[in-house]
């Protein structure tokens, strides 16, 4: 079962790069279920958050997305429900996932994420 999974500190106001960026799965086939687990070190504000974006090809599936924070005791992992963000199968024959933070917040941030990528 691949796995992407990785730690990324992001700067107040800043944009991560392309997670999938880089990886064996910057593109991938037909029929690819991805599921997107992600969480933050510490809790936003409706007017400060950290947020998601999913994006494969034109499609978006999720936009602005409020990141969970990850709790004191709870595993995190892309098999824990409490922090899936997004569970889709691409459906073109050639796709290219693209998965950005951005932090809105005034202070750093610690995000984890892992995506599942299987068949």
């Amino acid at each position: 079962m691949p796995l992407i999974k990785k730690k990324i500190s992001i700067a107040a106001g800043a944009k991560s790069a392309n997670v999938f960026a880089d990886t064996t799965y910057q593109t991938v086939s037909a029929g690819t279920n991805l599921i997107v687990a992600a969480a933050v070190d510490t809790a936003g504000t409706a007017a400060a958050d950290t947020t998601m974006d999913f994006n494969v090809n034109n499609a978006e599936f999720a936009n602005a997305a409020s990141v969970s924070t990850l709790v004191t005791g709870e595993p995190f992992g892309w098999n824990n429900t409490a922090y899936v963000l997004n569970n889709m199968t691409t459906q073109g024959d050639v796709n290219r996932p693209i998965l950005t933070f951005t932090n809105g917040t005034s202070g750093t941030r610690q995000v984890e994420v892992a995506i599942f990528v299987g068949q």
